[in-house]
């Protein structure tokens, strides 16, 4: 008669095989890491220039429609003037004239001395377009290269999972050669300490210990594991005891 023991510590090997499958799908390559942190640290930086770009359009917006109602009422204090019959008008349209040609020199500037407040935001402007347009070309050469990486692991993955579903059918058919209540028992211990439900009872010079805690082990609780004639747990870990073959 076979020992239900040895066959649970062989569905324990075969279970420990399939938890390493599980965690190889589970663990990403480096490679494919590194793309997807360069990819989102390049779409993050796009995004960030799309903002400040559209920001600077705005204040260049908002500065030349301002421009453009200086200009015309400037032109209206021109027309204005030139129309004006006496002398005093025409020096009231001057000083307005005067003061709007100083706002526009304001926002435009000259040719001189004077830069202005829109010459430097188109800078920015141009400045800013051309930071997008090289990192769009950046994201449009990683996303191909991230998904080719995907496509990949993708595969690793699924041959993986083939490997992972012909192992649990030779798996569950040995399962079912050994006692349910045991296998029972052993899957809620698996559960609990993460992955082993069964550990190997060792002898050592003063007497035995539990292979999975280390714990030396009480001699009644030895001799009990010895006789097999009922499942035996470490009184530490909690694990069933196995005497070994």
């Amino acid at each position: 008669m076979s020992d239900p023991l040895a066959e649970l510590n062989r569905l324990q090997e075969r279970d420990l095989e399939l938890d390493q499958i599980r965690e190889d799908q589970s663990r990403i390559p480096e490679e494919l890491a590194q793309a997807r942190v360069h990819l989102r640290e390049l779409e993050i930086h796009l995004g960030d220039l799309q903002e400040q770009l559209n920001e600077v359009r705005l204040a260049y917006s908002k500065l030349d429609l301002e421009l453009q109602d200086l200009k015309s009422k400037r032109e209206k204090a021109k027309a204005a003037q030139a129309q004006a019959t006496g002398a005093k008008e025409q020096t009231q349209y001057g000083e307005q004239i005067r003061q709007l040609s100083g706002l526009i020199e304001d926002l435009e500037g000259n040719n001189k001395d004077i830069v202005g407040q829109i010459m430097p935001l188109l800078e920015q402007i141009e400045k800013l377009e051309a930071e997008l347009a090289q990192v769009k070309a950046q994201v449009e050469e990683a996303r191909p290269k991230l998904q080719a990486l995907e496509a990949a692991n993708q595969e690793r993955v699924d041959a993986l999972e083939v490997q992972y579903q012909t192992k649990k059918v030779n798996r569950d058919q040995l399962a079912a050669t050994i006692p349910s209540a045991i296998v029972k028992e052993y899957e809620s211990i698996r559960r609990a300490r993460k992955g082993t439900g069964l550990a190997k009872m060792t002898k050592t010079g003063s007497g035995y210990r539990c292979t999975a805690c280390n714990v030396q082990l009480p001699m009644h609780v030895a001799q009990q594991v010895h006789q097999a004639s009922k499942v035996v747990r470490c009184p530490s870990c909690g694990r069933i005891l196995w005497k070994g073959e």
